[in-house]
């Protein structure tokens, strides 16, 4: 007995001499409350740096993944049903301890931080009632589709309650960032509002500069941080800023700069050949636009992103686009201009000065006639 007291006491010296480390180690002892899983595969990824983690099979329900992290990260539990017809995703903070998590209903609960996320954001009542509440309007709608003066104010409805649902989220999401702003969830609270667009990106520079490290170095909120920035320097009343690329009507390789032709205001359209929205802005607007307004000084430039050479010339061919095609070789257009969606439409005037962007619609034909006459 005396031996072991002294063990006992040599250890507790020793921890407050030197500091108790923490190994990192962590178990996440997961369920899923739904048939229909069994025999499928359950991944988990880190989301700051998207490397796959671990995997494991869901059995009886359940699954366990195990590991060590030097300090809380943020993880991605996903799974799909052995069908394939349902998917779940879930958020979880990867520390030190022991984790339970149903990646059906969101259920979190082990550690700190994990604690924090689950009672200050999952159990939210006012976001489960305007989940739940969406979710009632869209069964509705499809249940009375037929119905077109009930599915359009269901889908009124809709639009009030997403409205809704949207500032709770933000609210609450900046909570978690005020009273996490040292750790890891502040982090992912912030990419969350930024990508969202709550905050501007003048206050998220400002935040960045003065931001714990955790969070300054959070690798998704930096690249939002920087595709933010990028809009920033391509918004309207800045320069165009130039891209290589392959002219699709020579093969070669060209500028955009060069594309561009003095005098004349120009249209840029990010485009890819599999975008349904894409294809439809073309064949109904930016073709009748080119015929009807390149005499007059307009020049329209397709840049095509995201996409494979043969099936961008075969939308080319089919849609019978006339206008100059930049294909982004590099892939770096998108980053440039910080796209992240197609199609996302600029206006250039005679000056090189961008003078709309995120155009849609009848708003292209509009601007157009505003900037031909100046």
């Amino acid at each position: 007995m005396s031996n072991n007291i002294s063990i006992l006491t040599l250890a507790m010296l020793l921890c407050l001499l030197g500091g108790c480390k923490h190994n990192g180690a962590y178990t996440i002892n997961g369920a899923v409350s739904m048939p229909g899983f069994d025999g499928s595969m359950v991944y988990l990824t880190d989301v700051n740096t998207m490397e796959p983690i671990d995997s494991a099979v869901v059995a009886d329900s359940k699954f366990t993944f195990q590991g060590t992290v030097e300090q809380p990260t943020i993880g991605a539990i996903q799974a799909a049903s052995v069908s394939g017809d349902v998917r779940c995703t879930s958020y979880i903070v990867l520390e030190e301890g022991t984790i339970y998590i149903d990646i059906v209903t969101d259920s979190l609960s082990g550690t700190p931080l994990n604690d924090y996320y689950y009672s200050h954001y999952t159990a939210d009542t006012a976001i489960i009632r305007l989940r739940a509440l969406q979710n009632s309007i869209i069964d509705q709608f499809y249940s009375n589709s037929d119905n077109q003066d009930l599915a359009a104010s269901l889908m009124a409805e809709y639009g009030k309650v997403d409205s809704s649902l949207t500032a709770r989220t933000n609210a609450v999401l900046t909570g978690i960032y005020q009273e996490n702003s040292d750790n890891v969830l502040g982090a992912y609270a912030l990419a969350n509002l930024a990508d969202a667009g709550v905050i501007t990106f003048d206050s998220l520079d400002n935040i960045m500069a003065h931001a714990n490290p955790i969070v300054a170095q959070f690798s998704p909120l930096v690249k939002i941080y920087e595709r933010l920035e990028n809009v920033a320097k391509t918004s309207e009343g800045k320069p165009f800023v130039d891209l290589n690329g392959i002219d699709f009507a020579t093969g070669k390789a060209t500028k955009l700069s060069k594309m561009i032709q003095p005098g004349q205001i120009t249209l840029i359209d990010f485009w890819a050949s599999w975008c349904s929205p894409c294809r439809g802005e073309i064949k109904e607007n930016l073709i009748r636009l080119y015929d009807k307004y390149a005499s007059q000084g307009l020049n329209i430039i397709g840049i095509d992103v995201w996409d494979k050479p043969d099936d961008h010339k075969a939308a080319v061919e089919g849609l019978g686009i006339k206008y100059p095609q930049l294909i982004d070789d590099e892939g770096t257009a998108t980053d440039t201009y910080g796209v992240d969606g197609v199609p996302t439409i600029l206006l250039i005037d005679k000056n090189g000065t961008i003078v709309k962007r995120g155009i849609r619609g009848d708003e292209i034909e509009k601007a157009i006639i505003e900037y031909l006459a100046k």
